[in-house]
């Protein structure tokens, strides 16, 4: 809903993170990553991918990228090692040193990277809202998120909250979106978003 008058509530972007809008990498038509909250990671939620246009089936598949960073024990050579991403999981990596040339075996540290595949191919969305504004990229990542900033966009008058444990939402915005002399064009741009 609209008003004149914007009070922040939300602190943090990953309020807005259960669906994320994206385009189907498949049919180019709106598709949405819906989180799944079965991690009990902090900060690593994983996602389902779902079309309800083609339907295609894309998966998020956790990989591990293996670092060896150590002085070799028979040369004054430092080894670097890491490793492309992998879903095989390994105790050991062997590796060889540039120095000596002598094959010597660590327990590396592992590192979990995710990627969404389609049929072996890495896949890569695009969020559906985004465009660009005036050499900068207005986004949003779902009707919800865009909703806010819209309203925040239409407020003549934005009113601050002092928080004692951080910056609001609105304080992070980028200063276009924040400028009064762009409010006309960004509330055009918003409804030709929300068009889509």
């Amino acid at each position: 809903m609209k008003t004149n008058r914007f009070r922040p509530t939300i602190k943090w972007l990953d309020y807005f993170k259960d669906i994320i809008n994206v385009h189907c990498p498949n049919c180019n038509k709106k598709a949405q990553l819906l989180r799944k909250f079965d991690d009990q990671i902090i900060y690593r939620d994983s996602y389902e991918f779902q079309c309800n246009n083609c339907y295609v089936e894309i998966k998020e598949i956790e990989k591990f990228i293996y670092k060896v960073n150590r002085n070799c024990p028979f040369c004054p050579e430092v080894i670097h090692y890491k490793s492309t991403p992998t879903v095989k999981i390994k105790k050991e990596v062997e590796v060889i040193c540039k120095g000596c040339k002598e094959k010597i075996r660590y327990i590396p540290k592992v590192e979990s990277v995710y990627d969404w595949m389609q049929k072996g191919e890495n896949v890569e969305f695009f969020y559906w809202f985004i465009e660009e504004f005036r050499g900068n990229i207005f986004w949003a990542l779902n009707d919800k998120h865009l909703e806010y900033l819209e309203n925040f966009v239409f407020a003549k008058l934005r009113q601050r909250t002092i928080e004692p444990y951080g910056m609001m939402l609105i304080d992070k915005l980028p200063q276009f979106i924040k400028d009064k002399k762009n409010r006309g064009e960004l509330l055009k741009l918003i409804s030709k978003m929300k068009e889509k």
